[in-house]
């Protein structure tokens, strides 16, 4: 029996010895070589961190906006797509205006009656049958040029809201006060008129067939002194064939150089006045 238990004892004093001896063997083995670096596209899934979004962020489309509004009111039906002015709608014009002075010569018992002048820029001229559905045809000013002219008079109302604000919180206001006060604006005061959206001939004589593309709009209400802010823009005269030429490229490209040069030209308005 005794016997026995000293088996015992001894196996057990055996195993905790060569237990102690193994941790000491791992101890005094040289550090294990680092773990090599995985590829570059797998670090670059792993390790790089994520890149933002250029699209704007919750907060920033959330915060308020002021737009300026398109004041379509006050102009016919038709300013909403190009028109076309030819040598035969003035010609039209000329007609009618000698017909009206006829019948009020006969009317007024044999006076002649002066004609009234006009422009061929103030001609309705027609719509283009094959862009009706194409978005070159629309008027920028409707769409573009307010969404351009919004941003900038966000800006301008946001940092209106931001001095009021601060005014408030000194001038012994109300809480209800304080918060209107720091309310941005969501219509600006200044409405955009339309203005030309047209291709109009170059030449009353002659055979060419040139054109020039004229866009223009007005930003405000005409004040005591003061008028509305306008851009004019217009294109070089072109062929009508170049026109029409790869679906109506050169349209598209003088059309984005009428937004940006009325865009311009339209944010540059002292702020006071919008």
């Amino acid at each position: 029996m005794i016997s026995t238990h000293k088996t015992r004892a001894a196996f057990t004093a055996c195993s905790i010895a060569m237990a102690t001896l193994g941790f000491s063997a791992h101890a005094a083995e040289p550090d294990a070589p680092a773990r090599s670096a995985p590829p570059a596209a797998i670090a670059a899934d792993i390790l790089a961190p994520v890149q933002p979004s250029v699209a704007p962020t919750a907060e920033a489309a959330a915060a308020p906006q002021t737009r300026v509004r398109f004041n379509r009111a006050a102009y016919k039906s038709g300013i909403e797509r190009l028109r076309v002015v030819r040598r035969e709608n003035t010609g039209n014009q000329i007609a009618g205006q000698i017909a009206l002075n006829v019948a009020l010569s006969l009317i007024a018992g044999g006076v002649s009656v002066g004609g009234q002048s006009f422009s061929k820029d103030e001609l309705a001229g027609t719509t283009l049958e094959e862009l009706k559905d194409d978005p070159v045809s629309a008027n920028p000013a409707i769409v573009e040029l307010t969404d351009a002219l919004s941003k900038v008079a966000t800006d301008i109302y946001r940092k209106r809201a931001e001095a009021a604000h601060a005014l408030a919180l000194t001038d012994g206001s109300t809480p209800e006060e304080i918060e209107e006060a720091g309310r941005v604006q969501k219509e600006a005061d200044t409405p955009l008129n339309p203005g030309a959206w047209h291709l109009v001939y170059e030449n009353l004589t002659g055979t060419d067939e040139l054109f020039r593309l004229k866009f223009g709009a007005q930003l405000g209400r005409a004040g005591f002194m003061r008028p509305p802010a306008a851009c004019f823009y217009q294109s070089e005269p072109i062929a009508w064939t170049q026109w029409q030429a790869d679906n109506w490229q050169r349209l598209r490209e003088e059309r984005a150089k009428a937004v940006a040069s009325c865009t311009e030209t339209l944010a540059a308005t002292p702020e006071k006045f919008w």
